[in-house]
């Protein structure tokens, strides 16, 4: 057995050795018109790719044939890049024809699948990302996977562990299923009931830790790439009582994550991260969920910290919303890529100073020089804010209102020249959970500006749509069901919209997802995440730490506590009351949750 390990170590090493990053064929494969871009655009690979489902896993069992799934999304680029690559190309197509049944998933549409597969590659190789390719055994356990792969690497790493199944697949398969019992046994350990009696006792150890990651230099919780980390920030804010020192963390944060490269000065909206601490150097993908979840951040702060700019660029992203991703239906599209329509990273957002001048005239370029620091040359730049309006007006001795109005007009103009001249490739799909969070921020920012209202009233009879009375859709155009998440998220938004506007529809809508979400997704053993599990022993957990979105978990407790529903009450209690090992060593990964245990307080 040791010389098969070796030879499977030999594989992984080969497979990750490249750093993490996240032809014309007129051959179709079953993702040929898929709803989703992501999978349609893998419709006219050489790689005969299935959709996840039993259909796929059936024949893999039958075959006796390896499973090779590759993970991603519309908006990533390295994703197009390894499409353009490796699945485009017919030599990489007749190894993975040959050896593989080949499953191509969206993330988005399968999120617990990807998680699953995600949390594999973080603990074999130490980090994980997409586009995430993974390989596994006919009965569904995972082997090996990495993220992106250079195509010869990639020919080499699949023909090679093709040919150590077809010796030795008993061994394999032994070995694949003994990491996840492995895997699945530290996790049930770092279950296990903690020091703690509640939830709410670990606001101390959250605040401590969450401090010792903050880079208190440059805002956010990193010395590398930078994610707006939503739930912590929220939690943070969220908190009682804090020291000072978290206070100048969260307005420092705020005020770089807003005048920075994080933010699009011209259209509006956040990206999805920095790829530097300093926040001026984005990766361009916007995702529905950052310009969501941001919003609801900044309209916190504004009443905390009394800054009305924090407000305003709260509702300015909720009207970014509005122009950029919301159909006809209501409902929002999951994102916009991070390459315009000529494949250029960034293209849609980038300007020169030659361009500018061409648009606008000697003055008005004059103002945006100062306050963007755009200079003549033919290179292109992200406008970021260089100059605040108070720092403008008193190197220019003019009114700061005149200032102002210029300013707007100026992005005016740009943003109609981009809109015109420019063109971004979207995701279109409608996600449920998403467009959940979308309706709490106009929720929110409705009662400070009822200009928002339509738009809310309109998304909420878009999700309302999507209940069936005993199913919640995962997507607008799909049949399929909805996770945890979808049920807890779209709970979320619509109790608060139809508390916020007595909407009793949205209000009933509500409940019945929320008690349909403890009834079908909270056991005995803890929590699932999907009603169907395909993969065999899935590993249930007692709280679901955050991701990006706060957790699911989080959100169906804060729904219940916020609902009109005494059995809602005594289940959120009841679940608060049980602190893990797990919650008390990482709080900072259970953000959202401790913060709304802070409710129940004792």
């Amino acid at each position: 057995m040791n010389r098969y390990k070796i030879l499977l170590l030999s594989c992984i090493i080969l497979l990750f050795s490249q750093p993490l990053i996240c032809a014309d064929n007129s051959a179709t494969n079953q993702l040929a018109g898929h709803y989703s871009p992501y999978l349609a655009m893998h419709g006219h690979d050489p790689v005969d790719w299935m959709p996840w489902g039993e259909e796929a896993l059936t024949k893999a069992r039958k075959q006796n044939k390896l499973i090779f799934i590759s993970s991603g999304y519309y908006a990533c680029h390295w994703c197009h890049v390894m499409h353009r690559e490796s699945y485009s190309s017919q030599d990489v197509a007749n190894i993975i024809n040959a050896n593989y049944i080949a499953i191509k998933v969206d993330r988005e549409i399968n999120p617990v699948l990807d998680k699953r597969l995600i949390n594999f590659v973080q603990i074999t190789t130490g980090s994980a990302g997409w586009p995430l390719n993974v390989i596994l055994t006919p009965d569904g356990y995972p082997l090996v996977g990495a993220t992106y792969i250079p195509k010869q690497q990639l020919q080499t790493s699949l023909q090679r562990i093709a040919t150590q199944w077809k010796k030795n697949a008993s061994d394999l398969q032994g070995e694949a299923k003994s990491m996840h019992e492995r895997h699945a046994t530290l996790i049930r350990r770092s279950d296990n009931k903690g020091q703690k009696k509640h939830i709410a006792d670990n606001q101390a150890a959250f605040v401590q830790q969450t401090m010792q990651l903050a880079n208190t230099l440059q805002g956010g919780f990193s010395e590398a790439q930078q994610f707006p980390s939503t739930p912590q920030l929220l939690a943070l804010l969220r908190l009682k009582k804090r020291p000072q020192a978290v206070n100048d963390f969260l307005q420092l944060t705020l005020d770089n994550m807003q005048n920075r490269g994080l933010h699009d000065v011209i259209g509006g909206g956040f990206f999805r991260y920095t790829m530097e601490p300093g926040w001026t150097r984005p990766h361009y993908e916007k995702m529905l969920y950052t310009n969501a979840l941001l919003p609801l951040i900044y309209l916190e702060a504004s009443h905390q910290f009394a800054n009305s700019q924090y407000q305003k660029t709260a509702l300015e992203t909720l009207t970014f919303l509005q122009n950029e991703m919301q159909g006809a239906d209501g409902g929002f599209i999951a994102s916009l890529s991070a390459v315009d329509d000529k494949g250029v990273e960034g293209g849609y957002y980038l300007w020169s100073g030659e361009a500018l001048k061409k648009i606008l005239d000697k003055e008005d370029f004059h103002l945006l020089s100062l306050a963007w620091n755009i200079s003549e040359d033919t290179a292109e730049h992200l406008p970021m804010l260089q100059m605040t309006l108070d720092m403008l007006a008193d190197k220019l001795k003019q009114d700061k209102n005149v200032l102002r109005n210029r300013l707007q007009e100026i992005n005016q103009t740009l943003r109609e020249y981009r809109q015109k001249h420019r063109e971004i490739p979207r995701d279109t799909k409608q996600l449920a959970g998403w467009n959940g969070l979308v309706l709490a921020a106009f929720a929110r920012l409705s009662v400070i500006d009822p200009s928002l209202k339509p738009a809310g009233r309109k998304l909420a009879t878009f999700l309302s749509s999507l209940w069936e009375g005993k199913q919640l859709r995962r997507a607008a155009a799909s049949g399929a069901a909805g996770t945890l998440n979808d049920y807890a998220a779209v709970g979320w938004g619509l109790l608060q919209w139809g508390q916020v506007e007595k909407d009793k529809v949205a209000i009933k809508t509500a409940e019945a997802l929320i008690q349909t979400a403890w009834t079908s997704f909270y056991t005995e053993k803890g929590w699932r995440e999907n009603e169907h599990e395909l993969l065999p022993d899935p590993v249930y957990r007692q709280h679901i730490e955050d991701s990006s979105l706060p957790a699911s978990e989080a959100l169906l407790v804060d729904a219940s506590l916020m609902a009109d529903n005494p059995a809602f009450h005594r289940l959120a209690s009841q679940l608060l009351a049980k602190s893990t090992l797990e919650v008390e060593e990482a709080p900072y990964s259970y953000a959202s949750l401790i913060s709304v245990a802070q409710k129940l307080e004792r």
